[in-house]
């Protein structure tokens, strides 16, 4: 029955209803069963998805249902809803950054331990930087520079290489930069993302690649995006599948997301075994998890390049990891 004017529902003598209490215990077992069932589902489909002969990185996801501390909820403000809540996962990796390290020095952030800076600053660059002057930009503090390799077209699906990678990678290397690169996806099914894999390493060949090869796959938002009906699920097996082909191929694989998306789209259980680079533009970033690379600005300035450039900080150096 209805509730009237903010009144609860009455019976027919017009007394009120008497709410009946519910055991929880009736209500966890069925769902524990229902989850366990679709993680099952989901994981066959994902074994599916991948070549035989390919390792894939898994864990069980479970949401908190008790909380112990601060970072077991993630608050979000949605657009439509607010101010929201997730439950922390259990199974992925917190960081343990304390922020209290965090410095801002010269348009640059750093990190410190013990006094000691421990990062390396890195930028990340599209043919939308136009010229640049490689020296210029190491002169001024940068370390590494993730250069986008090339992307697949939203609507077309077609892929495409970036028109100044191959310009941007000899000069980075010429002026004594480590570079990575990334991969703008809009695969729609794990054989897609294989196929980008597969059109990174070919492009690479040659190259001294110290930094990461990125998945980095977005939501578009334009009506005609062939990736609008992508969902989460399949997301996670093109993600899963680029990585691990990208592994298979001897270079470091790593998934790069902004923060809502991360918490929202992408299972971070299901990728917890990937190195995982952070957009999230805040003094403090908000999200709990593991990260090894945090993008924390989309409008600095470098010498050597005209207008904004991303700004990154790598808590890892990846020239001094073993392949």
């Amino acid at each position: 029955m209805e509730e009237r004017n903010g009144l609860p529902p009455t019976t027919g003598s017009g007394q009120p209803q008497k709410k009946k209490k519910i055991d929880p215990r009736n209500i966890i077992i069925p769902v524990m069963g229902i989850s366990l069932a679709v993680l099952g589902i989901n994981n066959a489909r994902l074994d599916k998805a991948l070549k035989e002969d390919e390792e894939y990185i898994s864990a069980e996801a479970s949401r908190v249902f008790e909380y112990f501390g601060e970072k077991d909820v993630i608050y979000l403000n949605d657009p439509t809803y607010g101010d929201t809540w997730l439950a922390a996962l259990t199974d992925v990796p917190r960081h343990e950054m304390d922020f209290d390290n965090v410095k801002a020095e010269n348009g640059f952030k750093n990190y410190y331990i013990d006094g000691v800076k421990v990062n390396k600053t890195g930028i990340d660059v599209s043919y939308h930087q136009g010229d640049i002057d490689w020296e210029a930009v190491k002169a001024d503090g940068v370390d590494f520079a993730m250069i986008r390799l090339g992307y697949r077209g939203y609507e077309s699906g077609q892929i495409n290489v970036d028109e100044r990678f191959h310009e941007y990678a000899e000069g980075a290397l010429d002026a004594g930069l480590d570079i990575g690169v990334y991969f703008y996806s809009q695969a729609v099914s794990a054989e897609e993302a294989v196929e980008e894999a597969e059109a990174v390493l070919s492009e690479i060949e040659g190259y001294e690649i110290m930094y990461p090869v990125v998945f980095d796959w977005e939501i578009v938002g334009d009506e005609t995006a062939r990736t609008n009906e992508v969902s989460a699920d399949v997301l996670n097996e093109c993600a899963a599948a680029f990585c691990n082909r990208i592994a298979k191929g001897g270079h470091i694989p790593m998934v790069y997301s902004v923060k809502r998306m991360a918490l929202t789209k992408f299972d971070m259980s299901r990728l917890a075994g990937f190195d995982f680079w952070l957009a999230e533009y805040r003094d403090i970033p908000e999200y709990p998890y593991y990260f090894t690379m945090w993008q924390y600005a989309s409008d600095g300035r470098v010498s050597g390049i005209e207008g904004d450039v991303d700004l990154n900080m790598s808590l890892v150096d990846y020239s001094k990891v073993k392949r």
